[in-house]
């Protein structure tokens, strides 16, 4: 086994933990805990979620275009005028975008995979960790305001 390989499989050890804790915090919310703004003109808990999801679906749309199944529906998720989702929506969503991004992009190198292609998938794995991460930030501490665990990683 290479560093690479060895640090690929820590990545996605460390990323499905987060991914667990991120689906942990947002499934016992109800409508009300997703709808809660503490904040006047922040978004909600339910918002952020949501967020999330759109975030994963639209990096994965951008990345591997019509290979992106699944995304279309997702891609609403921001709008000002989308409807709020459940919280079992929002676990959907985020189990949905985990399914497609293992399956396509955290799949390690293949033998004699060209370079390129490998920086490719780096920079779009450090796009949605840029992304989720700090959002889920946002999201914990929204739910502690509110007296709710965050997400644990």
């Amino acid at each position: 086994m290479t560093r690479s390989s060895i640090a690929e499989t820590r990545i996605l050890a460390s990323w499905q933990a987060y991914q667990d804790a991120l689906v942990q915090a947002v499934a016992p919310l109800s409508a009300e805990q997703m709808q809660r703004r503490p904040v006047a003109g922040q978004r909600t808990p339910g918002e952020v979620a949501e967020h999330i999801v759109f975030g994963r679906a639209f990096w994965l749309t951008q990345v591997l275009g019509e290979a992106a199944v699944g995304m279309g529906p997702l891609l609403s998720w921001d709008d000002p005028d989308d409807p709020p989702r459940t919280a079992a929506e929002v676990v959907q969503g985020l189990e949905i975008t985990w399914r497609l991004l293992v399956a396509t992009l955290m799949q390690g190198a293949a033998a004699g995979e060209v370079v390129e292609e490998r920086v490719q998938v780096l920079q779009t794995l450090w796009g949605l960790l840029d992304h989720d991460l700090p959002h889920a930030g946002e999201l914990s501490i929204l739910l502690g305001v509110a007296g709710l665990p965050g997400v644990e990683i």
